[in-house]
C-alpha cells in the first residue's frame, strides 16, 4: 500500500516538489481519495470560534453560493456536501466587500504588489464575473511563482519576479486556493486544478489549531469538496479507480 506524502508533513516548513513523481495509477487515486474524505471529516470536528476577519468570511460565503450549481450536479454526495453547510455568516447588509477591496486594474506588474490585496480583489471580480482578462492575467502570475518555488510571498517586487516578507501565511494559501477552485470551475483547465491540488496538499499538511485561528469555519471543506468532485470527474474513464466513497 502506497502512502499519500504529500501531506506528511507541514509543508510550509518544508516543501514537496513535486519532480519526478512516479506514475503510480489507479492506487494514487485511491490514497488520494482517502487523504481527502479524512481531511473533510477533520475539518468537519476541528472546533469553532467565532470568526472575526469579515472580508474572508463574506468571501467564503459567497463563494459557497457561486459553486452551488457545481454541487448540485452531484446529488448522491449529499453526505459531503453537508460538510460545508455553516450558520456563521457574514452580516451582509452591513457590509460591502468594495469598500474593502481595491479594485483590479489598480494593480500593476510594475510596481510592488501586495499578495492578499491582489488575492481578495481576484476572487471578488471572479465572483462578480467581471475583468476575465485581468483575472486570467494575475492567476496565470501567481501559478507561475507558486510551480516554481511552492510558495505565496506576502509581497512581491516589481515583475513579479521576486517574493518579498513572509511565505507562511496560511491565508495567502487559502485565498489562493480559493481563486483556483473558482477559476476552474469557470474554464476547466486541467492546468489550474494541478495547481490546487499542490496548495490543497500544503493547507492539509497544517495542523487543526493552525487552521482554526487562519481560515474562515468551513472554508477548506468547500475548496475540498469542490476539488475532490471535480478529481472523480477527470478520472471516471480509468480502471480500477473507486469512486464510491461517499
Amino acid at each position: 500500500m502506497i502512502d499519500y506524502e504529500y501531506t506528511a508533513i507541514n509543508r510550509l516548513i518544508t516543501p514537496h516538489k513535486y519532480m519526478y513523481t512516479i506514475y503510480q495509477g489507479s492506487e494514487f487515486l485511491d490514497i488520494y481519495f482517502k487523504n481527502r474524505l479524512a481531511n473533510l471529516k477533520r475539518f468537519k470536528e476541528i472546533k469553532k470560534k467565532n470568526y472575526e476577519n469579515k472580508i474572508y468570511l463574506f468571501l467564503c460565503t459567497e463563494a459557497n453560493t457561486f459553486l452551488k450549481e457545481f454541487l448540485d450536479r452531484e446529488p448522491t454526495y449529499e453526505s459531503l456536501k453537508a460538510i460545508i453547510d455553516w450558520k456563521e455568516t457574514c452580516e451582509i447588509d452591513k457590509f460591502n466587500i468594495d469598500d474593502e477591496a481595491q479594485a483590479l486594474s489598480a494593480f500593476n506588474i510594475n510596481k510592488k504588489v501586495n499578495s492578499e490585496s491582489l488575492l481578495i480583489s481576484l476572487i471578488n471580480n471572479q465572483l462578480n464575473k467581471s475583468n476575465e482578462k485581468l483575472i486570467k492575467f494575475w492567476i496565470d502570475l501567481l501559478v507561475q511563482r507558486f510551480e516554481v518555488t511552492k510558495k505565496i510571498y506576502k509581497n512581491y517586487h516589481i515583475n513579479f519576479r521576486k517574493g518579498e516578507g513572509e511565505s507562511d501565511v496560511v491565508q495567502l494559501y487559502w485565498l489562493f486556493a480559493l481563486s483556483l477552485t473558482l477559476y476552474f470551475c469557470a474554464t476547466k483547465k486541467i492546468k489550474y486544478i494541478n495547481t490546487l491540488l499542490k496548495v490543497s496538499d500544503l493547507l492539509c499538511s497544517l495542523d487543526d489549531k493552525l487552521l482554526s485561528q487562519s481560515i474562515p469555519p468551513q472554508g477548506l471543506s468547500l475548496i475540498l469538496l469542490v476539488e475532490l468532485l471535480s478529481v472523480k470527474y477527470l478520472s471516471k474513464n480509468i480502471d480500477g479507480v473507486n469512486h464510491e466513497f461517499a
